[in-house]
């Protein structure tokens, strides 16, 4: 099964997580790590704070997301922008950047 991008707006909680609930509010974040340029899935602000300083945005991937509480809007925008993520991941050459 395809894993696809979720929609901005999105509420999940992750994996070895404590529960706390994020809002997605960014997708394919640009973090440097390790000197280069790598990438997140997403960037999130805690429910239901939100983005209190800039301190306080959690970038996570795909693969952290233990549950999605409420999934966001999706238009015919949003479907498009979903299908091709991964083509444009893949054609960024960006390493993915990993949550620690």
């Amino acid at each position: 099964m395809r894993n696809n991008i979720l929609p901005l707006g999105s509420v999940v909680t992750l994996k070895d997580g404590d529960g706390t609930e994020l809002m997605i509010i960014t997708r394919g974040a640009l973090i440097e790590e390790n000197g280069q340029e790598a990438y997140f899935d997403y960037g999130s602000v805690i429910v239901p704070h939100g983005m209190v300083t800039p301190e306080h945005l959690y970038f996570f991937n795909r693969e952290n997301v233990e549950e999605v509480i409420f999934k966001g809007y999706a238009n015919e925008a949003e479907h498009a922008f979903a299908s091709a993520y991964d083509q444009h991941i893949e054609d960024s050459g960006l390493p993915k950047a990993s949550v620690y």
